[in-house]
């Protein structure tokens, strides 16, 4: 196996090749510097897998992955990329990239990333053996412009009216028996013989854990029952056979002729079977259904979000999130490609809206959630519980920081008095800067000094306005010493200085000097 390794940093490169070399030391492991280098060696020596960094000189990773799907016969790419370039990276992934991993690069994701492309790749090389007919295949897979009178008559049975059916099986987690996808077809077979003729084919299928298989049922239009249709997948789904399985199927529109109309039936159908993401289908979608809607999301209001989840509003939160994915969905028909990516960003902008208040491990664990967990859930209500707990778990951070840290923002506010207590201070604004209602700011600074704000603001000052005022080596003029405390009214700050003092700042100058005290 050949892999390319791109970066523009000679030291990232060192360190790829070692990590390649340690967990794969069959592969062969080549390198380049920038986009272009990488380009031309991909077309010359044609690698199965190209590792690159995001960004790049002369050419960068979208540009990259555009002049790749120019070619014929295309690498994996995996692309390397940094939280401030979470956007740029799914972008990527929209335009055929396999995958991206976040820096610094783990090992053991390298590794997992590795095995799915070996699987893969073991896939496609296996996979057009599924068809008993190529002409079959080429005639429902073929380019969408290709005239199927060119193809040839293929199967007899495909002159009849009929339905395409994509199924796909997938074992869950755990299962001590993995479903043979030759057991299944014979199952499926059996059951849709009940309203048709069935011709059933394996389209894909990962290592005996998961398939995608087509169904061609010849069936007149006026004997297609949906009710039945509906209730023979969902029996079939009961059985003990399949109890520890995930199975779902997309039903393309029924076609007058399988020869002419099944290539636009059976893309109809897989795209049917991606909306059985949600759950209201109950794994069974019939594409003449979908309507046409136009998502109603707005933008999600994250600040919003972050006072719910800050002023122990957490189910409020939980409403806002809740109807902004409900005008998201589309009713079931959004792509659910756009739903993980819309969570994800949402996660990520929570992140980073709550930052300076959040432990590091619930910041990582809403990265990896964003990152990872959403990317790879197969249901539109994982999703939504995944966004929904890491919400909660924000919420709970927050409350949990807001009553440990009062003593911790009440010191860092002290320390930033007694930084620049010569600008002009206001509780609003410190309130502010802290993220804190001004009103519940001023109380708790009070329960933990025993001053208010503006007592300590000033006792501060006339510390400092004492000590110039001593200072026999600067003999400030008491408008000097007034701006240097944070007073631009001397008359003002006389007065301040006396009520806190008890003589004005000339008299305790020469009390003091005149004493020789400091």
């Amino acid at each position: 196996m050949k892999v390319l390794l791109v970066d523009d940093e000679a030291r990232h490169l060192r360190g790829m090749t070692s990590m390649m070399r340690a967990i794969r030391p069959d592969y062969e492991v080549f390198i380049s510097k920038n986009g272009k280098e990488a380009l031309d060696f991909v077309i010359a020596e044609r690698p199965q897998v190209v590792i690159s960094d995001i960004r790049m000189p002369m050419m960068d990773g979208l540009a990259f992955m555009a002049k790749l799907s120019e070619l014929k016969v295309r690498p994996k790419v995996i692309f390397l990329t940094a939280y401030n370039l979470f956007e740029y990276a799914q972008s990527a992934l929209r335009n055929g990239a396999f995958d991206y991993l976040l820096k610094p690069v783990d090992l053991e994701a390298v590794d997992e990333v590795l095995k799915r492309i070996e699987e893969q790749l073991e896939l496609e090389a296996v996979q057009s053996h599924g068809w008993k007919d190529a002409g079959l295949q080429h005639l429902l897979r073929g380019p969408r412009d290709y005239p199927a009178e060119q193809i040839g008559d293929g199967p007899s049975f495909m002159h009849k009216p009929g339905l395409v059916i994509v199924s796909r099986i997938e074992d869950l987690a755990g299962s001590q028996q993995p479903t043979k996808p030759e057991a299944y077809i014979h199952d499926l077979e059996a059951s849709l013989s009940k309203i048709g003729e069935p011709h059933v084919y394996v389209e894909k299928s990962y290592q005996g854990k998961e398939a995608t298989i087509v169904s061609i049922v010849c069936v007149n239009a006026s004997d297609v029952d949906r009710v039945a249709i509906r209730l023979l997948l969902t029996e079939l789904a009961k059985r003990s056979t399949y109890r520890e399985a995930r199975l779902v199927h997309g039903i393309g529109t029924h076609c007058g002729s399988l020869q002419a109309e099944g290539r636009h039936a059976y893309r109809a159908a897989n795209l049917a079977v991606t909306n059985a993401f949600y759950e209201k289908w109950d794994g069974i979608v019939f594409a003449d259904e979908r309507i046409e809607s136009d998502m109603n999301a707005a933008e999600p209001d994250v600040e919003a979000l972050f006072e719910a989840a800050r002023d122990q509003q957490s189910e409020r939160g939980l409403t806002l999130i809740r109807q902004w994915f409900d005008g998201l969905s589309g009713e079931g028909w959004t792509d659910p490609i756009v739903i993980k990516e819309q969570a994800s960003l949402l996660v990520m902008k929570l992140r980073s809206r709550c930052t300076l208040f959040v432990k590091k491990e619930t910041a990582e664990r809403m990265t990896e959630a964003a990152a990872s967990d959403i990317p790879h859930s197969d249901s539109y209500f994982a999703v939504l519980a995944l966004v929904e707990a890491r919400y909660l778990e924000l919420a709970q951070s927050l409350q949990s920081l807001k009553r440990g840290r009062s003593e911790y923002i009440a010191e860092s506010c002290i320390q930033l008095i007694r930084e620049r207590f010569m600008e002009d201070l206001m509780l609003e604004t410190i309130a502010e800067q802290f993220y804190f209602n001004p009103s519940y700011f001023s109380t708790m600074f009070k329960n933990h000094t025993g001053k208010t704000f503006s007592e300590f603001l000033a006792d501060t000052r006339m510390k400092h306005a004492k000590a110039l005022l001593a200072d026999a080596d600067a003999q400030l003029k008491i408008y000097d010493v007034a701006e240097r405390c944070g007073y631009r009214d001397t008359k003002y700050f006389s007065r301040v200085f006396k009520n806190h003092v008890g003589v004005s700042p000339e008299a305790y100058r020469n009390g003091i000097l005149g004493s020789g005290r400091t």
